[in-house]
């Protein structure tokens, strides 16, 4: 594998977790107060629960 090909790899794979974390972003965004209550959440902490979601998967 070349060198390029090993940068394409990675900068594909860098794409594909980005968007996981935008999705999952998106995801809790939308989540009600009521709910992020009920799961023992505050607002100003969908960053991590997102970064959570995107690299685990």
């Amino acid at each position: 594998m070349s060198f390029l090909q090993a940068a394409l790899l990675l900068r594909l794979e860098r794409r594909r977790k980005l968007a996981a974390y935008r999705r999952a972003r998106a995801e809790a965004e939308a989540m009600s107060d009521s709910d992020l209550a009920d799961m023992g959440l505050r607002r100003y902490q969908l960053g991590h629960v997102a970064r959570l979601r995107a690299l685990r998967g």
